[in-house]
């Protein structure tokens, strides 16, 4: 009737105002939730760390989600901890990871430095297991300095007794040996490529000698079809090389390079060399992952036997020479940098020499600022293998054959900017392919 009808339209608003009111009471009521949530996992974070790594094995994803007792940031200067990863190669193949632990903000000067060694062969989760129990480790320092101290526990498991007693005899001596092979091919229809690499090596590193030995074969064949016609490019490569150093004590060391090889790119049927050496680093060996000036003298004699006739006339030949070598390497807070300046001359015609300067960097020159920086650049006046004629089309198009230059020279730069929430601590892998792309 119309009566109900009238009653039916006035409640109609009263009920839609009623919905309202209760989904505006829902939606305080998940918001105080979330709040109190966050909240709970703020008070929950001890602290904030920035963990700098670019080594292989450094899995972030793993570390954010592993390490969850901290805030993970992706800035250094918003860190209350900044810890630097650096790893060196140990002589039985394996890896040292030196992890520095510095202090920021209200933990300023309190810094520390753990290490772990990782055998030959441990896979990427042991390595990644490895790291992350270790940076838990240093970090509790600084847990105990916080009122999330109250909240900590650390629990010691039972040993190993395989790890007691003394150290067992190496029926290897500390040799290790390594053999690698690698096959690359790609096929087209007018177009093929084939890369065969192979190489040996042997070392023995203890604390006062250090030997190396390699020998490698290389081989490099593309075919072209060009207008019907099939142009083919071989280039060949083998040789080996020897390592013999000497330490006398945290800065001084002596040994001498020995190599021999072969290559169709340089017109050297075969080159020999033997040089004695000796280096001095400024800083103590130890600390070489961290910060190195080495300076190297060497002083040998070089044969040459060659495939064609040289520029010179020349079918074989022998030439002393001399070399010096300064390299600097930094791995700081401020990121890294290497840089070296190499260069030699023979001695009996001082104006066949080379000079060869290489610099990297990756450094963080403010907040969110980062420059890559890459490059090397040679002043080649040691030329003394190129073959005499004319080089065909073909070899200069396909590089079969060395050129004569003056120079030769690569840069690659980079410059990186991030600003915005300095938070790190999610993983969220969907939409990503296996290697952790998207």
């Amino acid at each position: 009737t119309q009566a109900e009808q009238r009653e039916t339209h006035l409640m109609l608003p009263i009920a839609s105002r009623s919905i309202s009111r209760i989904m505006r009471t829902i939606a305080l009521l998940i918001a105080l939730i979330v709040a109190a949530r966050s909240a709970t996992a703020q008070s929950a974070r001890a602290f904030s760390v920035f963990l700098d790594c670019s080594t292989f094995g450094c899995d972030e994803a793993f570390f954010r989600t592993d390490i969850d007792f901290v805030d993970h940031v992706r800035e250094r200067s918003a860190a209350d901890v900044h810890v630097l990863m650096t790893d060196q190669r140990t002589g039985g193949g394996g890896k040292v990871y030196v992890l520095a632990f510095y202090g920021q903000h209200t933990f300023s000067g309190v810094n520390d430095t753990l290490s772990v060694t990782m055998p030959q062969g441990a896979t990427d989760d042991e390595q990644r297991q490895a790291l992350s129990r270790t940076i838990k480790l240093g970090l509790a320092r600084y847990i105990g300095r916080t009122t999330a101290a109250a909240r900590a526990t650390l629990v010691l498991t039972a040993g190993d007794s395989t790890t007691a007693g003394p150290e067992k005899r190496d029926p290897w001596n500390s040799w290790v040996f390594r053999l690698g092979a690698n096959v690359n091919a790609s096929r087209e229809h007018d177009f093929t490529s084939d890369y065969v690499f192979g190489s040996l090596n042997a070392s023995r590193l203890t604390e006062r000698w250090k030997t190396n030995l390699r020998a490698f074969e290389n081989y490099n064949g593309q075919s072209y079809t060009v207008s019907g016609e099939r142009v083919t490019s071989v280039r060949r490569d083998f040789g080996g090389t020897a390592q013999q150093v000497r330490s006398f004590g945290p800065h001084w060391s002596a040994g001498f390079n020995a190599n021999a090889g072969s290559s169709t790119f340089l017109n050297q049927h075969l080159v020999a060399s033997i040089a004695p050496a000796v280096e001095y680093d400024l800083f103590p060996y130890s600390e070489f992952a961290r910060r190195a000036l080495v300076i190297q003298y060497s002083v040998g004699v070089r044969h040459y036997l060659y495939n064609d006739t040289t520029v010179y006339f020349k079918t074989r030949e022998t030439r002393p020479f001399e070399a010096i070598n300064v390299a600097l390497g930094q791995t700081q807070k401020w990121g890294s940098l290497r840089a070296e300046v190499n260069g030699y001359h023979f001695l009996d015609d001082f104006g066949k020499s080379r000079l060869t300067f290489f610099t990297e960097a990756d450094v963080r020159l403010f907040k969110g600022l980062s420059l890559n920086l890459f490059g090397n650049y040679s002043v080649l006046h040691d030329q003394i293998y190129l073959a005499k004629g004319e080089l065909t089309r073909e070899q200069v198009l396909l590089r079969q054959s060395q050129l004569a230059t003056t120079y030769r020279a690569f840069l690659f730069a980079g410059i990186n900017y991030t600003f915005g929430s300095v938070r790190n601590n999610i993983v969220n892998p969907r939409f990503s392919s296996a290697r952790g792309e998207f």
